[in-house]
């Protein structure tokens, strides 16, 4: 009889046991998902989405991707560049870019994002491995400071 008592104590802590494992799993996984949340909300707030950097992009510096034309892409392009010069927020315009698989580690997916970014309307901007197609100066301006502590 008292072989069987024990065995059920035993059995009890290994179930109370069981029970901590699964009761910290749940806690740790709740808690990533609502940081995870967090961070897609932080994300959605400027519209910029994670991307691989083109190829002479600088770290802490607006970068603006579009054509030097007179077409509304082209006017669009100048504004904002016009508007971040005005704000003070380092900034630098190109026509073109270009990257190589030294750029990124996964350059399919980097080059499919690119892709994606590219086929949207310009200009095409870019700011700390984060990028836009067509962004407004307040949302440039939002990543920026969300990229770069004042």
């Amino acid at each position: 009889m008292k072989e069987s008592t024990q065995t059920l104590a035993l059995i009890g802590l290994a179930i109370a046991a069981q029970a901590a494992i699964i009761g910290a799993v749940v806690y740790v996984k709740f808690t990533s998902r609502t940081a995870m949340a967090s961070q897609t909300a932080m994300e959605n707030q400027t519209g910029f989405v994670k991307a691989a950097m083109p190829d002479g992009a600088i770290a802490n510096e607006v970068l603006i991707v579009g054509p030097d034309c007179d077409r509304p892409e082209g006017i669009r392009k100048k504004a904002l560049a016009a508007g971040l010069a005005k704000l003070n927020v380092p900034h630098h315009q190109t026509s073109s870019i270009s990257m190589n698989s030294e750029s990124t580690d996964d350059i399919f997916t980097a080059m499919t994002q690119m892709d994606s970014l590219m086929k949207a309307d310009s200009p095409v901007v870019f700011v700390n491995a984060k990028g836009k197609a067509n962004p407004t100066l307040d949302e440039v301006v939002a990543e920026y400071r969300l990229a770069v502590p004042q």
